[in-house]
């Protein structure tokens, strides 16, 4: 059996009413907040405050639970709690995660320090590598004239999910410890899953859930409670291969129950027509199980065709009217080819956008334009002459579309190569161990850190469709896995000798 040698500690705390009472108090926060919001600004602060408190105490007291709280917040303020408040406060819900990360970072990190921890987490490859990125982007703001108050915020928006790298290793994570927290963010992408089933089978808006109409005859773009199929995708993406490197390990009623995870996942994952996250799990979730377990890669090929046919045949908007015949079935394939056909015609936004920075590239090859100058938030919310020069602000005219929809061309223009270089050497630094360790692990590490492996790199490639490695709904989670993927490392080290 999977995880069959996981035994319950006996120093793990017995009683569940603390934290019993703790959720139960965030959640009486919550509700309050969006209660108070269309009446008043200053208690919705207020409230958010007291959410902020309470992250601190239960930092002390769960440390371990409160960062993955951290990594799972971005989708309670930007995706569910935002879509329930008035549109004037909406920017004041989606800073809960940055609070929420301040606290906790903070609060961890002078725990380390009095622990003699906070040393040893800080001595990696990644701590250097990012060091540099900032003193690349210090440089270019100063070459380019780039105001300071831009720079900082430029390099915070690109750097502050790196925080998550380090909180796992400022408390440790032990091997069950590390199963709940992969646990605990499967079971929210997963809910995901049975959230886009049901507005495939029954209606896209059931329960009043948004969604996001094709435009190249896709029908309905569906991602549960997330709201945005871009971002769904990249999850679905992210949280297949844990199930599909678990199905090969286990055995028994397991192994029936994650076929039909890694079902629900590739086949949500078709629902949500997001060619990005396809690509996603085409190079970064397949190419990464090609490295390191090729039974799960053919089992990932047979559910991705299996998971496919049954996109296109399962019943579709049961509850919707059908006196005006109702919407078309939409098709994947011939959907895809038409906006194939944009692509290659030269008609895509992203595709002006990358021929839009060739010239700035050119002009701008080692250390780029400067922080916040080019296709992020902060870009677009702080004027950038870059826009200017090069007619860039001709291809931001729809007021839905601010940024570039590429991550990693944003970095270019903005860092240069060696900025760039430095961020991807960063993020290699805790990836090529983890997938040392992933080749030659079995049973539970394995499925950890392979998955975890896999996972990051399709949320990475996710990135060349869209700026999520900006957004902290998934900028967070990739930098939470690669932190835990730097203990299964050490703890394999440990364990190697006997």
């Amino acid at each position: 059996m999977l995880l069959g040698d996981q035994t319950l500690s006996s120093t793990e705390p017995r009683s569940l009413a603390a934290p019993a009472l703790a959720i139960g108090l965030a959640l009486a926060l919550v509700a309050a907040a969006i209660l108070v919001a269309p009446v008043s600004t200053a208690a919705l602060v207020g409230i958010g405050l007291g959410l902020v408190a309470l992250a601190g105490y239960a930092t002390v007291r769960w440390p371990r639970a409160i960062i993955v709280v951290v990594v799972l917040a971005p989708i309670l303020d930007r995706y569910i709690v935002s879509g329930l408040l008035p549109p004037e406060v909406v920017q004041l819900a989606q800073f809960l995660s940055e609070g929420l990360l301040l606290v906790v970072g903070v609060t961890l990190a002078v725990r380390a320090w009095r622990s003699g921890t906070l040393a040893p987490a800080l001595r990696h490859p990644v701590t250097y590598l990012l060091g540099a990125f900032v003193v690349l982007g210090a440089v270019s703001a100063l070459l380019n004239g780039v105001p300071p108050h831009v720079a900082a915020i430029g390099l915070l928006f690109t750097l502050d999910a790196a925080v998550l790298f380090f909180l796992p290793r400022f408390v440790g994570f032990g091997r069950r410890q590390q199963v709940r927290a992969v646990a605990a963010v499967l079971v929210v992408i997963g809910a995901a899953a049975v959230v886009v089933l049901v507005q495939a089978v029954l209606s896209p808006d059931i329960l009043g859930l948004r969604f996001v109409t094709g435009r190249f005859g896709e029908g309905y773009r569906l991602a549960g409670f997330i709201g945005d199929p871009n971002v769904f995708g990249a999850f679905a993406a992210a949280a297949s291969p844990f199930v599909l490197l678990a199905i090969p390990r286990s055995s028994g009623r397991l192994r029936w129950i994650a076929v039909a995870a890694a079902f629900l996942l590739l086949l949500a994952l078709w629902l949500s027509f997001s060619r990005g996250a396809w690509l996603a799990m085409a190079i970064g979730t397949l190419g990464t199980l090609l490295l390191i377990d090729r039974r799960a890669l053919l089992i990932a090929l047979l559910l991705l065709v299996a998971t496919f046919v049954s996109s296109q045949v399962m019943p579709r908007n049961l509850l919707l009217p059908t006196a005006d015949g109702g919407p078309e079935r939409p098709s994947l394939i011939e959907s895809t080819v038409d906006r194939a056909g944009t692509v290659g015609q030269g008609r895509d936004l992203r595709t002006l956008f990358v021929l839009n920075a060739i010239p700035i590239v050119v002009d701008h090859p080692l250390l780029g334009v400067g922080p916040g100058r080019f296709g992020g938030a902060v870009a677009d919310r702080f004027p950038t002459p870059v826009y200017a020069e090069y007619g860039t602000d001709a291809l931001l005219t729809d007021e839905t579309q601010r940024t570039v929809d590429n991550f990693w061309l944003h970095l270019l223009v903005e860092a240069g190569a060696l900025g760039l270089a430095a961020f991807l050497a960063a993020m290699l630094s805790a990836a090529i161990p983890m997938l040392r360790t992933a080749r030659r692990s079995t049973g539970a590490r394995a499925v950890l850190v392979g998955g975890a492996l896999a996972a990051v790199a399709a949320l990475s490639v996710s990135g060349v469709s869209t700026m999520l490695l900006e957004a902290n709904s998934v900028g967070f989670l990739v930098w939470f896995l690669l932190g835990l993927g730097s203990l299964m490392v050490v703890d394999e080290a440990i364990e190697a000798p006997a």
